[in-house]
């Protein structure tokens, strides 16, 4: 009577399970990075959506907010009655865009909503500043900024308001990007402390932080898996809904220099491999106003 396998049966056996393994890991991969870039897509729902309960409650005007306000950090740890504005004490307590979760918190009160499952947050950023770096981003093109003690008020070009964007369907108010905290404004040179402020939408720039780079500020026609680690990022329309786009796709619809400012030059000094820095929030573009007129709605330019 046969009791055991032989080593032949047993060789085979390994054999089958090797080959199922190696087909069946990276399908569970996928579905794993499926499942976080719905979570993902979510949580930049729920934000847009309580970006336009924001605006209801300040008569149509996106956030532009600066100064210090005590215990105002979303990190609870950083709330203990020391003002922290400083580069000694930190920034939590800080109100200008790099907080801007902060503006939409009383909407959400869920602070884990501000983390995106497929990015690793800035552990660093988030325990000294209460920060929320390498996750979603406002964009300052039509939201504004305020910074400063003696602020710069950057208004962007529709006024700062969602009634003052063309299509609210096809405009971008949010979105997931890396190393930032926001898209930057662009701004005409020599502009005094009230400025007008137009979108960053310059193909090359992007490209520069979602393909792969090339030396300098080259980049190849490879999306970088850590710019976007599922392909692509998560939008949140100024209509409160949210999508995903494949980079192809967004560098596709965002136009190039030439289109948008002949006046402008680039690359400019923006951090490594023309990147944006973290705290690269303006970006000065040339002596001449955009060219507005150009069919480009993700940007709300051209309707």
């Amino acid at each position: 009577m046969r009791k055991a396998f032989t080593l032949i049966e047993l060789l085979v056996v390994i054999a089958i399970i090797a080959i199922l393994a190696a087909i069946l890991f990276p399908v569970f991969a996928q579905a794993k990075v499926a499942a976080k870039k719905t979570q993902a897509i979510s949580n930049q729902k729920q934000i847009s959506t309580s970006l336009i309960l924001y605006i209801a409650d300040y008569d149509d005007q996106y956030p532009r907010r600066s100064g210090c306000e005590l215990n105002s950090s979303i990190n609870s740890k950083l709330n203990d009655g020391v003002l922290r504005c400083s580069s000694g004490t930190g920034f939590g307590h800080s109100m200008t865009w790099q907080t801007w979760q902060k503006y939409v918190m009383p909407y959400i009160k869920n602070v884990q909503i501000f983390d995106h499952p497929l990015r690793i947050k800035d552990a660093t950023q988030w325990s000294t500043n209460g920060q929320v770096l390498n996750s979603f981003a406002l964009n300052l093109g039509l939201v504004g900024a305020s910074v400063g003690s003696a602020p710069i008020i950057a208004t962007p070009w529709t006024g700062g308001s969602q009634t003052g964007i063309p299509d609210t369907a096809s405009a971008w108010i949010l979105g997931e990007f890396p190393h930032t905290y926001a898209a930057p404004l662009a701004v005409q040179s020599g502009q005094p402390n009230n400025q007008t402020t137009y979108n960053m939408a310059v193909r090359e720039y992007w490209r520069a932080i979602f393909l792969k780079n090339a030396g300098g500020c080259s980049t190849t026609e490879e999306v970088d898996p850590v710019a976007a680690p599922a392909g692509g990022l998560i939008l949140g329309f100024a209509d409160g809904h949210a999508k995903f786009y494949q980079v192809k796709k967004f560098l596709a619809e965002t136009p190039t220099l030439a289109e948008y400012n002949p006046g402008a030059s680039f690359p400019a000094n923006l951090g490594s491999n023309c990147r944006n820095a973290t705290n690269a929030w303006l970006y000065t573009g040339g002596s001449v106003v955009p060219n507005l007129d150009i069919n480009y709605p993700l940007w709300a330019l051209g309707q």
